[in-house]
C-alpha cells in the first residue's frame, strides 16, 4: 500500500507541476526523476525520436554516463513496433546477457542489470521510449510496468502541450515578421526568399519553394527557393500540362504527396529522390481570387502533414498573395504616374498628334500587359474608323478592311466602354477570324472624346481571354481621353493659326492706317 501511495503522491507532484510550469524540460526531467524515486531503479531516460536521422536522441536523462548515452542509438520506429506488439512493454530481467540487446560490455560497465521499456505515445503515434534502468536483477509487476507507462503518457502530454504552444509562438511569430517584411519591403523577389527562409526553418523542412503561374506558357514560374540545389532548380520547366499536381493547385486545392517515389502525380520523381526529398506538400497562392501560384515545402523524411500545418501554410500562402498584390498595386501607380507623365510631356513639346497617340499606344500596351493597342478615329461621312495610330499588331491584321462604326464599335461611340471576354465566342464584332489569326482571344474597346463629343476609339487586344476589371477600364478610359485632349489642343492651334493668318491679310490688307 506504501508504494501506491508513493505512486498517487508522485501523480500529485506531476500534476502540479503541469499547472505551475509550461516549460518541456522541467516537465521531462520530473517525470525520469520520479520513474527513478518510485521505482527505486538506478536510471532512467526518455528516448524522443529524431525524424530527420531516423534514430533515437535522450530528451531527458538521470543516472546515465555520456558514454553510455552515446553508444549505438535505437531506431525509435523498430522499438515501438516492437513494444507494441509484445503488449506495450519489453522487460530484460538481465540485460547485460539478453540477445535480444546489444552492447553488453557497456552495460555491465554502467552498472545496469534490467532494464523496462515503454513507449511514449501522442495522438496515436510513437514519438519515443521511456526506459528505466536498475542495478539489480529483478522482475518487473504489473504496477511497476502500468506506472511507468502512466510516466510515460505524462511525458507524452508534455511533449504534446510544449509543442502546442511552441506552435502558437513559432506561428505568431512567423506572422508577424511576415507582415512586418511585406509593410517594410517593396521588393516582392525580397518577401518571397524571406518568406521561403522563414517558413523552412519554422517548419524543419528541408527545402521551400514559390512558383508563380505564367497564363501565357502555362508554366510555373520559379519566384523563389530557400534549400534546394541548383541543379534540382534546373532540372526542368514545371508545366500543367504534365504536372498533375501543378493541374491540382490551379483548381484551388492542396496536394499532399508521402512519397515522391510512388506518386505519379510528380513532373520529375527522380530528380525529387536524388536531391534527397521523401515528402512534399503544395498548397495555392490566391489574389483577387485568383489561383496564381504555389508555395512547396519539401521534407527529407516521410510525413503526412496534419491539418494545422496545412492550414498554417495555407494562411501563409494567402500572405504571399497579399504581398503580390500590393506588388501590383504600387507597380500600378508608379507606371499611371509615368504613362500621364509621358503624355504631358509629350503634349508640350509637340503639336504633333500622331506621335503623340504613338506614345499612348505603346504606352498602354506595357501598362496594361496586352498583345497591342489600335487608335482610330471616327470618319462620320463614311461611317468608318480610320486608323492613327497602333503597337504590336501586324500589318496582315491591320489591312484586313475597314472598320465600320455599326459593327461592334456603335456602344463606344455612344461614349460606353465594351469588353469582348472571348473572342471566339462573340458575334458582335468585325473580323472575328482575323483576330483569332492575329492571336488575339480578347478586347476592350473605350471611346475618345473631344469637346464636341466621341470622335473615335482606343482598342486593347489581349492574348488569351479576359475578364477586364472596372479599374482596368477607368483607367483605359482616362487615359483616351488624353489622347482626345491632345487631337482637341492639336486643332486648337491650328484654328488659331488659320485665324492669326486671317487677321494678318486682313490688317495687311488697310497698309493706309500705318
Amino acid at each position: 500500500m506504501a508504494k501506491k501511495t508513493d505512486y498517487f503522491r508522485t501523480f500529485c507532484k506531476i500534476s502540479k507541476a503541469f499547472g505551475t510550469t509550461l516549460k518541456k524540460d522541467q516537465l521531462l526531467d520530473l517525470i525520469v526523476q520520479s520513474a527513478i524515486d518510485s521505482l527505486d531503479a538506478r536510471a532512467a531516460c526518455l528516448f524522443m525520436a529524431d525524424e530527420e536521422k531516423g534514430v533515437s536522441v535522450p530528451a531527458a536523462q538521470k543516472g546515465l554516463s555520456e558514454d553510455y548515452l552515446h553508444a549505438e542509438p535505437m531506431k525509435i520506429e523498430t522499438v515501438v513496433k516492437d513494444l507494441m506488439a509484445a503488449g506495450g512493454f519489453i522487460a530484460f530481467p538481465d540485460a547485460a546477457s539478453d540477445p535480444r540487446l546489444d552492447n553488453h560490455e557497456a552495460k555491465k560497465k554502467e552498472g545496469i542489470a534490467s532494464i523496462l521499456v515503454v513507449p511514449v505515445m501522442v495522438e496515436g503515434k510513437g514519438i519515443g521510449v521511456l526506459t528505466l534502468y536498475t542495478a539489480e536483477h529483478r522482475e518487473f509487476s504489473d504496477d511497476e510496468v502500468a506506472f511507468l507507462q502512466a510516466l510515460a503518457d505524462q511525458g507524452g502530454i508534455a511533449i504534446q502541450h510544449a509543442r502546442l504552444y511552441e506552435r502558437i509562438d513559432r506561428n505568431a511569430d512567423l506572422y508577424f515578421r511576415l507582415a512586418d517584411n511585406i509593410n517594410s519591403s517593396r521588393e516582392l523577389k525580397q518577401i518571397f526568399h524571406t518568406l521561403s527562409a522563414e517558413i523552412g526553418d519554422a517548419f524543419a523542412m528541408k527545402a521551400v519553394s514559390i512558383r508563380l503561374y505564367n497564363p501565357k506558357t502555362g508554366m510555373m514560374d520559379l519566384a523563389a527557393s530557400h534549400g534546394l540545389s541548383e541543379a534540382f532548380l534546373k532540372k526542368g520547366s514545371i508545366s500543367a500540362d504534365k504536372s498533375e499536381v501543378v493541374t491540382q493547385i490551379l483548381a484551388g486545392e492542396t496536394v499532399v504527396i508521402e512519397d515522391v517515389g510512388k506518386d505519379p502525380r510528380l513532373q520529375y520523381p527522380e530528380e525529387s529522390r536524388r536531391e534527397g526529398i521523401v515528402s512534399a506538400l503544395a498548397v495555392p497562392i490566391q489574389s483577387q481570387n485568383k489561383i496564381i501560384g504555389e508555395l512547396r515545402l519539401y521534407s527529407a523524411v516521410k510525413r503526412k502533414f496534419p491539418d494545422h500545418i496545412v492550414k498554417m501554410l495555407t494562411a501563409l500562402a494567402h500572405q504571399g498573395g497579399v504581398a503580390i498584390e500590393k506588388e501590383k498595386l504600387l507597380s500600378r501607380i508608379r507606371m499611371n504616374s509615368e504613362i500621364f507623365n509621358d503624355l504631358a510631356v509629350a503634349m508640350d513639346s509637340t503639336l504633333d498628334v500622331k506621335k503623340i497617340l504613338h506614345i499612348l499606344s505603346s504606352d498602354v500596351a506595357e501598362v496594361f500587359g496586352v498583345k497591342g493597342v489600335s487608335i482610330r478615329l471616327l470618319d462620320e461621312e463614311k461611317k468608318t474608323l480610320h486608323l492613327v495610330a497602333s503597337y504590336g499588331l501586324s500589318e496582315t491584321y491591320l489591312d484586313k478592311g475597314p472598320l465600320y462604326a455599326e459593327k461592334g464599335i456603335s456602344e463606344s461611340l455612344k461614349n460606353k466602354p465594351v469588353i469582348v471576354r472571348d473572342v471566339s465566342q462573340s458575334d458582335d464584332i468585325q473580323y472575328p477570324q482575323e483576330m483569332l489569326n492575329e492571336g488575339i482571344l480578347a478586347l476592350l474597346t473605350v471611346p475618345i472624346n473631344a469637346r464636341e463629343g466621341v470622335i473615335g476609339v482606343m482598342r486593347l487586344y489581349s492574348e488569351h481571354p479576359r475578364d477586364f476589371p472596372e479599374d482596368d477600364v477607368i483607367l483605359a478610359m482616362a487615359l483616351a481621353h488624353q489622347g482626345g485632349l491632345a487631337i482637341q489642343n492639336a486643332s486648337m492651334y491650328l484654328k488659331l493659326q488659320e485665324d492669326k493668318k486671317d487677321l494678318e491679310e486682313d490688317i495687311w490688307s488697310h497698309r493706309s492706317w500705318f
